[in-house]
């Protein structure tokens, strides 16, 4: 439970780091799946019922399981993502 707390963590802080204005929520599932795959381990949404991405962003009015794609995040938007 440690270590998975502690993967979780530094994948969330590294998404956490790339949500801004002018950044696509493409761009955070990225960062997301790549900085999993260095920790050799799985981005757990990824395939789960045909789910394409690795991770889920909801942003403002989207209340859970936004999939990524080119939107860019726009100055005031809420951003939301779920990573387990």
């Amino acid at each position: 439970m440690r270590v998975a707390g502690r993967l979780g963590r530094e994948v969330l802080d590294e998404a956490a780091q790339m949500i801004a204005p002018g950044v696509t929520t493409d761009e955070i599932d990225r960062v997301v799946h790549e900085a999993c795959i260095e920790r050799e381990c799985y981005p757990s949404p990824l395939g789960y019922y045909k789910f394409p991405k690795s991770v889920c962003t909801s942003v403002n009015e989207a209340i859970c399981h936004g999939i990524p794609d080119m939107r860019l995040l726009e100055n005031g938007d809420l951003c939301d993502g779920g990573f387990f």
